[in-house]
């Protein structure tokens, strides 16, 4: 009898010690088993300050996943999202996008990366070269007609300027269009070959600061609380690993918060480190305003739309269900607002 006790009793605390052993296993599993890899689409941007941040303080380290940086053009990027090349792209509002959504490519924008607001400062512009300006030969946009100006076709830029010149009945006819990328505008405009241009921060800042162009009208006066910056997933995380998605959205916007910190010696350390920009530069540079809950404003892609069907861009209109899904934001939330 005593020794049948006996035996009871080593077997319990047998068990009790494998199963104390197995659970010890399955912590150190969970804490060493690799990393989920993730491919986003990014370039040493300003407006990309978010993934930075959340890169170098480790959230997306906490959510378990390592990123892997890609740089491609955006048509290429559209396609390699959608044939699930890459699992995430950060970029402009496009008619690109739109267009390979209506076209069946399942790709989705998931949360703000850039909007203009009101009260905010101005991080795209329409910037004139500052001799006209000190010449009194633009103070309205009717003068506009015949000069020199650069912007991207098929864009908000494009939007933006149309609606401008409308002010004064002007087209889009009226001005010359000049092709130039960004880097190329101080010399264009010291020179006098070009006029004005549709441009964005660090541009905006550097043409002013250079002395050879005066920031003559900010974005957000004639379209304010536009969703120019979108954030998209592909079917990668639409469908097969949705999951990630979801942890990749809450390291985003933690990142995003902190971003929305200011001009913190933090946040200007890691900008300077991932831009190559200097920390003098970003300083004093426009900020991209990016929402802290990551929402994205329906009503401004919608009216984006409207005007590319009326400029032949867009086969057709991409339905809110279509272009949108608000699930990653709304799971990411409340992690976050649980946790902050």
């Amino acid at each position: 009898m005593t020794s049948w006790i006996g035996r009871h009793i080593v077997s319990v605390f047998l068990s009790m010690f494998l199963i104390f052993q197995a659970g010890l296993y399955t912590a150190e599993a969970q804490q060493t088993s690799a990393p989920v890899t993730l491919k986003v689409v990014l370039f040493p941007f300003l407006s990309n300050a978010p993934f930075f941040i959340a890169e170098e303080e480790g959230y997306f380290a906490e959510q378990g996943l390592r990123i892997e940086y890609v740089k491609i053009k955006e048509a290429v990027a559209i396609q390699a999202l959608a044939r699930g090349q890459v699992d995430v792209w950060g970029g402009l509002i496009s008619t690109g996008a739109l267009n390979a959504m209506h076209r069946g490519a399942n790709i989705r924008f998931v949360a703000d990366k850039g909007h203009f607001t009101p009260e905010g400062c101005p991080t795209f512009g329409l910037v004139a070269r500052k001799a006209l300006v000190e010449a009194g030969q633009l103070n309205k946009p009717a003068q506009l007609k015949g000069r020199n100006v650069a912007w991207f076709r098929a864009s908000f830029e494009e939007y933006f300027l149309e609606k401008v010149l409308k002010k004064d009945g002007l087209t889009l006819e009226d001005v010359k269009k000049i092709t130039i990328p960004p880097p190329a505008d101080p010399g264009a405009m010291a020179k006098g070959s070009l006029d004005l241009t549709v441009t964005n921060e660090p541009w905006v800042t550097r043409l002013v600061q250079a002395g050879f162009g005066v920031l003559w009208l900010p974005v957000q006066q004639v379209i304010p609380d536009f969703q120019f910056g979108l954030m998209l997933y592909g079917p990668n995380l639409l469908e097969k690993t949705p999951e990630a998605g979801q942890r990749f959205m809450v390291a985003y916007l933690k990142g995003a918060r902190q971003y929305n910190q200011g001009k913190t010696a933090r946040n200007l350390e890691i900008l300077a480190k991932h831009t190559g920009l200097k920390k003098d530069l970003i300083s004093k540079v426009c900020w991209a305003q990016v929402r802290n809950d990551g929402r994205i404003n329906v009503q401004s892609i919608n009216e984006f739309q409207d005007w590319a069907m009326t400029k032949g861009y867009l086969d057709r209109p991409v339905t809110t269900e279509r272009f949108m899904e608000t699930s990653y934001i709304e799971y990411a939330n409340k992690v976050l607002n649980k946790t902050q």
